[in-house]
């Protein structure tokens, strides 16, 4: 907390005295989580008084977007970390009136929630697969066009695998990267739902790897290894065998 009788107001100010805010078990140790302060930063300077505004997860980010002033909705599992957030913000001036905690998994409460249109959303929930992508389909046309969608910890497969995905999908323009570890998109078109072909991402994916069974089985063929071809294509037949 800060000194007695100081309202923080700012992102410096909170990552001068940070509260400890997650783990399931005080008595296991409660650290924080959060974002980058590039990221808090952003958050903090691009939102305005009266968005609507999203996140899957809880933490730092939490605080900067009740700042804003925006009305503003929480997914998260853990109703303890709620509660530390409320607490420090309550301790230090932060007003959390229009902050609105879910106490949920997001893979189970978004496809129920009506969260309107959104103008800013993080997605810095579970990291786990598949829900970072659930995260994002359940909101992807709820974000107004204009708006901005932040993919936290791209440094794992799940966030970058979306990452890359937007980036080669219209619609979705890269306006901040920072650290390769959190990403900023604005939204620039409505996303029409499109056959797996006519997905950049996952058409550029599949054609690499179709390429690339090719091309060793022409160097297997080069070399007389038919065995080996007959043993691969057999491996890529409903209910083959791969080698271990």
């Amino acid at each position: 907390m800060v000194d007695s009788g100081t309202t923080i107001t700012s992102v410096r100010q909170v990552l001068d005295h940070p509260p400890l805010i997650h783990g399931w078990d005080p008595g296991e140790g409660v650290i924080t989580h959060g974002l980058i302060r590039p990221a808090l930063e952003f958050i903090e300077s691009t939102v305005q008084p009266g968005w609507r505004t999203l996140e899957t997860g809880s933490g730092l980010s939490t605080i900067a977007f009740a700042m804003t002033g925006s009305d503003h909705l929480v997914i998260v599992p853990n109703a303890e970390e709620e509660q530390r957030i409320r607490a420090f913000c309550a301790d230090n001036g932060v007003d959390t009136t229009q902050v609105r905690f879910v106490i949920d998994f997001s893979e189970r409460a978004l496809p129920t929630l009506d969260v309107g249109e959104i103008d800013c959303y993080l997605i810095d929930g579970s990291h786990s697969f598949p829900q970072v992508f659930i995260d994002w389909f359940y909101v992807r046309t709820n974000l107004r066009v204009g708006g901005w969608l932040i993919v936290d910890d791209v440094h794992v497969w799940t966030g970058r695998v979306l990452r890359d995905f937007l980036k080669a999908e219209p619609g979705w323009e890269v306006v901040h990267q920072w650290s390769g570890r959190t990403v900023a998109f604005r939204k620039t078109a409505e996303n029409a739902d499109r056959d797996w072909s006519e997905q950049r991402f996952v058409e550029r994916r599949t054609r690499a790897e179709t390429i690339g069974r090719v091309r060793m089985a022409a160097a297997l063929a080069r070399e007389g290894e038919f065995t080996e071809i007959l043993k691969r294509t057999r491996a890529l037949l409903p209910g083959g065998q791969r080698d271990a």
